[in-house]
């Protein structure tokens, strides 16, 4: 009797054991990372379905996620992330295309960069795996680099080894590099900047004893040519079109400034103000940053525009209708302008020295000499000067 009483509970035993195993293995099939030479071992891969991406190299750990349909860079305060830079790496995922099929031995794993390499995985609403990426060591194809050194270059990677959801029977090369699989999270922030177009007013400020470098140049007409305020030194002028007057146009920066280097524009900050014919007005903050080539910067955004548009003189019903119509629509633009670059002003960032080193030149580096001109005008009688000759007389 007990004999088999003990059988039953082998028996429920194995059963379980069994049904166990096939679960795992129906979750490995359900996740469709099934390796096959010359296939995309992910092109199943549910990208809508993908809520966070979490990239770590072992020393730091970067994290996207999606919200309300949105990524952001959640170690740069929720940050808006580059949506192009991850469609196309999630898309990278989709079509990389197993060359290889390999399986190795925990022992091999760092032979091949696998042990300590670079994990990607993706997490579904609720944080759980949808898939993971373990990437290995990059590679160069068979025959290229001999191709490339006649060439006078070395090979270049053009493939990697990955292993799939942390399976060593799943190890492939894959024809994709991954090489924008960085954990820095700079590399994934929208760099979307506001720009600054047809500039009539720029002023600089420098604070302390650096004051007397102020300077303020004005643009009466879009056809005028820019005056610089205030008394010039006799013999010197306005260098004409100041580099200053389209340095912004398509502006951008390199990441977000750090807490010190936020107390460092309560601290000798430079005043730039800035207006447009648009009726826009910018004031930026700038002062040294941490990085030596690198400046720290705040912008604030504020505008100025009519309630109505002033009819030109005898205009038609049908072209007052049509002319407030296609005003209307340019004054729903620049509002839409000025809603999107006040979104800018919650951060302060790190910008190249480029961006604004047109800003920062002290006044007097803005003048040049008078030019002389090469010909001087005649004084008196005589022959008439060269290139002017009297034609000869007609007969």
């Amino acid at each position: 009797m007990k004999s088999k009483k003990n059988n039953g509970i082998i028996f429920s035993v194995t059963a379980l054991a069994i049904a166990a195993g096939l679960y795992i293995n129906s979750q490995g099939t359900q996740r469709g990372a099934e390796i096959i030479v010359g296939k995309e071992p992910l092109s199943k891969l549910p990208a809508a379905n993908i809520s966070a991406i979490v990239i770590a190299d072992g020393k730091t750990t970067l994290t996207l996620k999606r919200a309300e349909e949105k990524w952001m860079v959640v170690y740069r305060n929720g940050y808006p992330a580059d949506t192009n830079r991850i469609d196309n790496f999630v898309t990278s995922m989709k079509e990389m295309k197993a060359l290889r099929e390999l399986s190795a031995g925990k022992d091999q794993l760092g032979q091949i960069g696998l042990q300590d390499g670079t994990r990607v995985t993706l997490q579904d609403k609720s944080g759980n795996p949808i898939h993971t990426l373990t990437l290995g060591k990059e590679l160069t194809a068979p025959g290229s680099e001999q191709q490339q050194g006649a060439m006078g270059r070395g090979g270049f990677p053009d493939r990697r080894f990955v292993m799939l959801d942390g399976e060593r029977t799943a190890i492939t090369v894959v024809d994709q590099t991954f090489s924008n699989a960085t954990t820095d999270a700079a590399d994934w922030l929208d760099k979307s900047f506001f720009n600054v177009s047809s500039a009539n007013s720029i002023e600089v400020i420098y604070s302390g004893t650096e004051s007397t470098n102020s300077w303020k140049i004005t643009k009466p007409s879009e056809l005028g040519d820019w005056k610089l305020e205030g008394e010039l030194p006799e013999g010197k002028e306005l260098a004409p079109n100041p580099a200053a007057a389209s340095a912004l146009s398509s502006p951008s920066f390199n990441d977000l400034a750090n807490d010190a280097e936020h107390a460092a524009l309560d601290q000798n900050a430079t005043q730039i103000k800035i207006q447009t014919t648009e009726g826009f007005q910018y004031a930026l903050t700038v002062a040294d940053s941490s990085q030596d080539s690198d400046k720290v910067m705040r912008v604030q955004v504020a505008a100025n525009f009519p309630e109505k548009r002033t009819p030109g003189e005898n205009e038609s019903d049908e072209d007052k209708q049509r002319l407030d119509e296609e005003w209307a629509v340019t004054q729903q633009t620049l509002k839409d302008k000025l809603a999107e670059e006040q979104k800018f002003s919650q951060f302060v960032y790190r910008v190249s020295n480029s961006t604004v080193s047109d800003f920062l030149k002290k006044r007097s580096e803005l003048l040049q000499d008078i030019e002389k001109g090469a010909i001087e005008p005649p004084t008196g009688g005589g022959a008439t000067p060269f290139p002017f000759q009297i034609p000869p007389p007609q007969d």
